[in-house]
């Protein structure tokens, strides 16, 4: 295996709305739609549209959401064996509303992707984790405690280790994900370290993330990644930032376009690119998939080529 998951898996409903409503307003949804989700499926699916051998863990129920998501898995060829079907449980879903400029709104119900235990990850995963490369881990719904278990597990067999911050601390202690402690183990077990722009701007104490960004790199052995939506991103690794602009697409949905640069991420390390054609290749994947309605429109190698070889502004890169 090359890359595993672990982390959250969802089936997101959308409504498209014109304006997102304020608080106690109301607003009038335009249409209705449904299409796989969560941050741990997309990194993965993603990964898998660019031609990686891919697995998850975790549990869904033996619902309609849960069978959406298998199905969707195996339709990607993303292996599904250790995702436990639990009888009588409903899977993880999210309510999204996207106004016409594609900004949202999201509801998160996890149900039983929360309960997935330490002992679980033990038992029933750790040969998975120990026999892949890369460990895509995050902080965004799942309890930290079993996701710092597969990063203890990778960590001792030598597996590569990105650990995505989807959520800000305040949101981890304000849902019982866990504690300060438990974020800060599992940024120091992380070689690879890539925040949300909320969760850095948290972190640093400060919106000026790019000229701050060496105070998120807690160890000088680690890279540090930090998404800046339409901007690109800016990196830090051995001393140095990398600011790295990004593709100008027209938007139909942002939802998914920062899972999608974890899985160009990923694939640009899995593949020995340079920090800076990652950070390329990750930019592009981004943006890809902000030209598709739903979290999983993500671009194949030939699309995420073509986003790069028609960029509007020219700028030397890998040749992918």
């Amino acid at each position: 295996m090359q890359i595993t998951s672990v982390g959250t898996l969802a089936v997101d409903y959308y409504g498209f709305v014109s304006v997102l409503s304020p608080k106690d307003g109301k607003t009038m949804a335009k249409a209705y739609e449904f299409h796989p989700g969560g941050v741990a499926g997309n990194v993965i699916t993603q990964l898998a549209r660019l031609g990686c051998t891919t697995s998850c863990f975790g549990k869904v129920g033996d619902d309609v959401t849960g069978r959406i998501l298998l199905e969707d898995f195996e339709k990607h060829g993303i292996t599904t064996s250790h995702l436990e079907v639990v009888p009588g449980k409903n899977s993880m879903f999210t309510w999204i509303l996207v106004d016409d400029t594609g900004d949202r709104s999201i509801t998160m119900f996890p149900n039983v992707l929360n309960e997935l235990t330490v002992e679980d990850v033990r038992t029933k995963h750790a040969q998975l984790i120990r026999s892949s490369r890369i460990l895509m881990a995050e902080a965004c719904v799942m309890p930290l405690a079993p996701v710092l278990e597969a990063m203890r597990i990778a960590q001792e067999a030598g597996v590569l280790i990105i650990f995505d911050m989807d959520v800000t601390l305040e949101e981890i202690l304000r849902t019982d994900m866990g504690t300060k402690e438990d974020l800060m183990e599992a940024i120091a077990l992380a070689d690879v370290f890539i925040p949300c722009k909320a969760a850095a701007v948290e972190l640093l104490g400060t919106s000026d993330i790019q000229e701050h960004i060496h105070e998120l790199q807690y160890d000088s052995s680690k890279i540090v990644a930090v998404t800046l939506g339409a901007q690109g991103c800016s990196i830090y690794a051995q001393g140095s930032r990398l600011d790295v602009p990004g593709y100008p697409v027209e938007v139909i949905d942002t939802t998914g376009a920062g899972d999608a640069f974890h899985g160009g991420f990923a694939y640009g390390l899995l593949n020995g690119f340079s920090l800076k054609d990652t950070g390329e290749f990750a930019n592009a994947c981004g943006a890809y998939c902000c030209t598709g309605i739903g979290a999983r429109s993500s671009g194949t190698l030939v699309e995420i080529r073509d986003i790069i070889s028609h960029a509007q502004t020219a700028r030397p890169s890998a040749a992918f």
